[in-house]
Parts: structure tokens; C-alpha cells; sequence
């Protein structure tokens, strides 16, 4: 059962949906299969249209006091590289014929992919080094950043079982 739930507004937005604002909602659990069972709701709701799921982290604290954490959606330096390297191929062909083909695509592809892992797109650092902070002993955070959220009747399908007076 989640024992906390908060929820802080994400600068960043959409790109399929530029008007829309993200969110970030945070839930505490006494265990891992827990949270992984709430981002398995979550993902059901998005296949109905509920919401739609940017990012997910999950920030665990063993007994001991370590932390870790764990990036379920991270945009991969591969995944910018490769259109990168067509775009700065295909450039490149045209500028400087198959010279210019290998050199504009090896430039472009390597700055696709650093760009990609310079540029922070899902859940900020801060906020995943405040979780961190926040986590205690034997417990599970899980941090998702969503829009086009319908209602409380998300959260709600998020933390069953939860008693009314410990929900915020």
C-alpha cells in the first residue's frame, strides 16, 4: 500500500501535446513488487487514455540506509543518434558527395547521441535527489511524470487499499 502521495508540476512539456503540462506524482510503498504493481496500473491507464506516462523512477532505500535508483524510461543516446546520423548523412552527401556522406553522418550521429544524454527530458535530477533524501528504510518510492491526467480517479486506481485518513 502506498504510504504517501504527492505531486509537483514538471517544467518540461509534451511534445505530442505542447499545451499540455506534466505532472509529477510520487508514491511511497512498503515493498518494490508494490511499486512495480502501481507502474503496471499506470501503464494500464494509459493504454485507456487515463493518462499518458513521460517517465518512471523508482527510488529504493535497503534497511542499511543505500539508496538506488532505477530509470525505466530514459531516452537512449542511440535512439537520437540514428536520425541524427541519416539527417548529417544526407547533408553531408549532398555537400561533399561520399566523403561528406561518412564525415556528416559520424558527426551528427555522435551529436545526437550527446546531446541525448546531456539533455535531462524525464524526471529532474533534483527532484530524484530529493526522493532519495525522503525515502526511508525498507521502502519503495515510485515517481511518474504524466499529463493529460483525468482526475483523482487515477491516483485512486494507483494506491488501492489505502484508508482514507492516511491519504494526501
Amino acid at each position: 500500500m502506498p504510504s504517501s502521495v504527492t505531486s509537483h508540476a514538471a517544467a518540461s512539456v509534451s511534445a505530442a501535446r505542447p499545451a499540455t503540462p506534466q505532472r509529477i506524482v510520487t508514491l511511497a510503498f512498503d515493498s518494490t513488487a508494490q511499486a512495480r504493481q502501481a507502474l503496471t496500473s499506470a501503464l494500464r491507464l494509459q493504454e485507456h487514455d487515463l493518462l499518458t506516462l513521460h517517465d518512471a523512477v523508482f527510488v529504493s532505500r535497503a534497511e542499511d540506509g543505500t539508496t538506488k535508483v532505477t530509470e525505466t524510461v530514459d531516452p537512449a543516446p542511440v535512439a537520437a543518434a540514428v536520425p541524427s546520423s541519416l539527417l548529417g548523412a544526407v547533408v553531408g552527401m549532398l555537400v561533399g558527395g561520399p566523403l561528406g556522406f561518412l564525415i556528416g553522418g559520424v558527426l551528427a550521429g555522435c551529436s545526437g547521441a550527446l546531446l541525448a544524454r546531456l539533455v535531462d527530458t524525464g524526471i529532474p535530477s533534483r527532484v530524484v535527489g530529493e526522493l532519495r533524501q525522503l525515502t526511508r528504510p525498507g521502502q519503495t518510492v515510485l515517481a511518474l511524470q504524466v499529463s493529460d491526467l483525468a482526475g483523482m480517479a487515477v491516483i485512486e486506481e494507483l494506491r488501492p487499499g489505502l484508508p482514507t485518513d492516511r491519504r494526501s
